[in-house]
């Protein structure tokens, strides 16, 4: 939890400066752009439950994007995409350890300075002993698994055929040194101590555990074995020396570099000490293929918006995550996070794709990657630079893939359906109105052994929530297992890895996130309610404010979807002072940092806009409480120094630690407007212990948070009446100070 605290700093602070945009636009277009595609799936010296399937839809699908994608004047033409899989067309073979070597030898021979090389590998990370003593703060080597692995049977060999951090810097470091600029991205994890309490059907995660790796005779597989656990059990697992997540690769340079050598840029999956899936995507989507949480979710940012930072990148995707009620895992990003992706201009992203009509069926090229589905609307607008106020009329999606939909006329706010024939040839499809679906999906909880009567009564109260009209929220019940937002298991405590001798025996609705995990180290602890078998009146009261309470926090994390600000209008920035300490560090929005009781956060805040610009600061914790902390109203600055917000917000306390959220809400005031106050957003959290629809604005979307719409709400994007605005989320874990 936290403690408010208010502090106002010296005014005068420095103006928030963006990062610098370099004109790229003559370089694209002069510079080949490269790409090496990893896939790995079947690995014949594993069992077979640790193959995989995402990869290779993972590379087919970036080859897709690369190609056809990308914004103008970037270009990766087919020639210059190396793909390494099996059973994917136009693959150059296998992804062994021989041939990933070898392609990465041969970008290293043909690029030229200025070039661009994106990296992709999809497949197994894993953790073994370090070869070489003292190499890694851990005593663990992160690898990635080509799929010519063979066992590991001494140290000093490690995983035969492994690729390891080292390979991998030295090969990057080749590339480098002709002068390109490398963007590496691994869609892997190395370890997991989570425990599942609540079964997920469809994920699988993207790891393989030391004791599947291991060969040899028995006593040699024992002493392998007992060498792993002495070294994890003694480490600081995945952790620097200040207590920050560190990445599985040691890539990017701690001091000074050639300025003749390429920029890099590394994306993670996961911390080491966690798991990333792979699983159906997009979810909800019939049929759909499975991918890799990491790969999709960023090709999913990159299509909605191409023209970003890496750090802005990588703050989508932990948006994105948030509002996927995703707890875990917690992707790193690290390099020269302030270039754009791809060497692309700053320009402002639209929405909009050309409408091609052919053989009587109209197309777009953008589809369930750009968030459109069946029943998106979209404008037909005569070109690309038209105003939404020029749309001739609509279309409506029928039918989507991942980059392209199915689109027909339809009749929309007063305009009648067009003919197809009487579509302009120039004409664009531009996304209309930003749909925003707050629908709760909860798993219900699966049968568990001896609590067969609780599970009855807890099926039972659901059952009577989903159809309650009068409830603070809109649940969707799906069966255990099934893809879900929320996840609800019946389960002792005292029955749960890792829980405390004095844990409880008595019989509890726990409420966990998508994954199912549940973890009882670190002060973490799920929410959950003791079931009275005898008073089920009283388990469907709590459940009710409980699910309650997590709609809303959840409704909050979905809306930062619902952006239309420019990052350049308007900068909000938090800082965290450590305790005992002076300075002032950021919290950068690509980070996930740790803090602990006694930290502070403060915050600053300045509008560069022509309006004045309201600011909300909300904290939501990990018990699901929100905390409304400060509302101001920011006037432009008007090229001012001095102008903006800067204040002590909070200090953290010891009476909650998990993964938590600093939401910065920004809406735009209308002359003579009150001051927008989201304090009616406050709510107290989910105990983790219990012993004994509306409008089309921005404003009228955060209401329909506290009312609970039926399941979303619509923001038409024409409608420029009412005022604008932004949700912007800082996640951060909340630790136990050591």
């Amino acid at each position: 939890m936290i403690r408010l605290t208010r502090r106002t700093l010296l005014a005068g602070a420095s103006a928030l400066s963006l990062a610098g945009a370099v004109p790229f636009r003559a370089l694209a277009a002069q510079r080949t752009y490269h790409a090496l595609l990893v896939a790995c799936t079947d690995y014949p010296n594993l069992p077979k439950k640790n193959w995989l399937i995402g990869p290779k839809n993972d590379a087919g699908l970036v080859r897709d994007y690369l190609l056809k994608n990308t914004p103008s004047p970037v270009k990766f033409a087919p020639e210059n995409i190396t793909l390494l899989a099996k059973d994917v067309e136009g693959a150059a073979g296998l992804p062994t350890h021989a041939a990933i070597k070898a392609a990465l030898a041969d970008l290293a021979a043909r690029v030229k300075r200025d070039d661009f090389v994106y990296l992709h590998l999809s497949g197994h990370g894993a953790q073994q002993p370090e070869a070489k003593k003292g190499n890694e703060t851990d005593g663990l080597d992160e690898i990635f698994l080509p799929v010519d692995i063979e066992k590991w049977v001494k140290r000093d060999a490690g995983v035969p055929n492994a690729l390891v951090d080292d390979e991998v810097g030295s090969a990057l470091d080749a590339i480098r040194d002709k002068g390109a600029f490398v963007w590496v991205l691994f869609d892997c994890c190395h370890s997991g101590t989570a425990t599942r309490a609540a079964e997920v059907d469809d994920e699988m995660e993207r790891k393989v555990e030391f004791a599947d790796l291991v060969g040899g005779s028995a006593a040699e597989r024992a002493a392998a074995l007992k060498l792993y656990d002495d070294i994890t059990a003694s480490a600081s697992r995945g952790l620097d020396e200040n207590g920050q997540r560190k990445p599985a690769f040691n890539l990017t340079p701690t001091g000074a570099e050639p300025t003749s050598r390429g920029k890099l840029v590394a994306f993670y999956a996961a911390q080491t000490i966690e798991t990333t899936p792979e699983m159906p995507l997009p979810k909800g989507t019939a049929d759909a293929p499975r991918f890799g949480l990491f790969t999709f979710t960023i090709l999913s940012k990159l299509a909605e918006n191409p023209n970003v930072t890496y750090r802005q990148l990588g703050q989508a995707v932990l948006q994105q995550y948030s509002a996927d009620s995703r707890t875990r895992p917690t992707p790193l990003f690290e390099g020269e996070l302030d270039a754009r992706v791809f060497g692309t201009d700053r320009t402002d992203a639209v929405m909009q794709w050309p409408l091609v009509v052919k053989d009587g069926a109209a197309t777009i090229g953008a589809g369930l990657l750009q968030r459109l589905t069946p029943g998106s609307k979209l404008a037909i607008l005569p070109s690309a630079l038209s105003q939404l106020s020029d749309a001739l009329g609509y279309v409506e999606v029928q039918s989507a893939r991942n980059l392209e939909s199915w689109v027909q006329p339809v009749e929309l706010d007063g305009k009648p359906a067009l003919k197809l024939a009487d579509i302009p040839a120039s004409a664009y499809a531009r996304v209309a109105e930003l749909a925003i679906d707050y629908r709760l999906v909860v798993a219900r909880p699966a049968a568990t052994e001896g609590l067969d009567k609780e599970t009855a009564l807890v099926n039972s109260v659901l059952d009577e929530l989903a159809t309650g009209k009068k409830s603070g929220f809109h649940i969707e019940l799906v069966e255990p297992g099934k893809s879900a937002d929320l996840r609800l298991a019946v389960l002792r405590e005292n029955a749960i890895a890792g829980a405390a001798a004095d844990a409880t025996d008595k019989p509890a609705l726990w409420f966990l996130p998508a994954s199912g995990d549940v973890t009882l180290k670190d002060g973490g602890r799920p929410p959950l309610i003791i079931i009275h078998p005898d008073d089920p009146a009283k388990l469907a009261e709590a459940a009710a404010r409980n699910l309650t309470t997590i709609f809303r926090a959840t409704g909050l994390s979905r809306l930062a979807a619902a952006s239309d600000y420019r990052l350049e209008e308007v900068s909000v920035e938090f800082e965290i002072r450590r305790k005992g300490g002076d300075a002032l560090e950021p919290l950068q929005a690509s980070t996930v940092p740790r803090v602990s009781p006694g930290d502070e956060v403060h915050i600053r805040a300045r509008n560069d806009s022509d309006k004045y610009v309201d600011i909300n600061v909300l904290y939501v914790g990990s018990d699901f409480s929100i905390t409304h902390i400060v509302a101001e109203r920011l006037a432009p600055a008007n090229g001012s120094p001095d102008a903006g917000l800067r204040e002590g917000l909070l200090a953290f306390t010891d009476s909650s630690f998990g993964m938590e959220r600093m939401i910065a809400v920004l809406t735009e005031a209308p002359p003579q407007s009150e001051k927008e106050d989201l304090s009616f957003l406050a709510q107290d959290g989910v105990p983790s212990v219990t012993r004994a629809v509306g409008g089309s604005g921005f404003s009228d979307m955060l209401t329909d948070i506290g009312m609970a719409p039926s399941t979303r709400s619509v923001m038409k994007l024409a409608d420029r009446s009412g005022p604008k605005g932004a949700v912007m989320i800082f996640p951060m874990e909340t630790v136990p100070r050591t």
